[in-house]
């Protein structure tokens, strides 16, 4: 059987390459059959159509390969090498954005600061002007602490007396309860803002020093 389907193949050849001229553009498929052995012809059989085949000159030179169609595992794998090369494309892209705007940052800190005694008085300045604002914000506090406890006073005079409570007291009482929460609010945005300043600039200090640290040599292999 196999030397019967060598022969035929060689007759096929034999007669295309004996063909006028004219029918030289024929276009030929070779393909392997069940049995694995080359099939030449100038029809593609469908059901052959994803096992792969080769289509070739009538001369037998191989014009161009197709390749098996891929199974949904095949498929399911090509899709989870392309999405990962995507995804490392895009941390590669992000590392290097971030790396510009490091540098960026870098050269701003090391214009700003010429050593890092310079990063502390920035910090210690910011936090005294903030200490400034606190110390009037607890006297204001105090202040109006007075001004309600007057006010609650002269209430619980009218109250026992069975006098009517005059409005214009009503409206103090409501108002420095107000005015203190407003600045006890106040006061705990101003020691959030006193932590972050201190965090801001313990990171200055930490990546000026590591910007100023000499460059360890490579060491040698043993």
């Amino acid at each position: 059987m196999r030397k019967y389907c060598q022969n035929f193949t060689l007759l096929i050849m034999i007669s295309i390459l004996t063909t006028p001229l004219c029918f030289a553009e024929i276009t030929l498929y070779r393909y392997k059959d069940k049995d694995g052995h080359p099939v030449i012809t100038n029809t593609l059989p469908p059901e052959v159509a994803d096992q792969g085949y080769e289509i070739i000159s009538p001369r037998g030179n191989v014009i161009e390969t197709i390749s098996p169609a891929k199974n949904k595992e095949e498929l399911a794998k090509e899709r989870e090498a392309l999405e990962k090369q995507k995804q490392e494309a895009i941390k590669a892209e992000n590392d290097r954005k971030q790396a510009e705007i490091q540098a960026k940052k870098d050269d701003i800190l090391l214009k700003s600061f010429t050593n890092e005694q310079d990063i502390v008085r920035s910090r210690d300045e910011k936090l005294a002007s903030i200490d400034v604002l606190v110390e009037i914000t607890n006297e204001n506090i105090s202040r109006l602490q007075k001004q309600l406890n007057d006010a609650n006073t002269s209430k619980t005079a009218y109250e026992k007396s069975n006098q009517p409570v005059p409005d214009s007291l009503k409206k103090t009482i409501e108002e420095s309860q107000r005015q203190i929460l407003e600045n006890q609010a106040f006061l705990e945005r101003k020691k959030i803002e006193k932590d972050e300043i201190t965090s801001k600039y313990q990171s200055l200090i930490d990546r000026f020093q590591k910007l100023h640290q000499p460059e360890q040599p490579a060491s040698l292999p043993k």
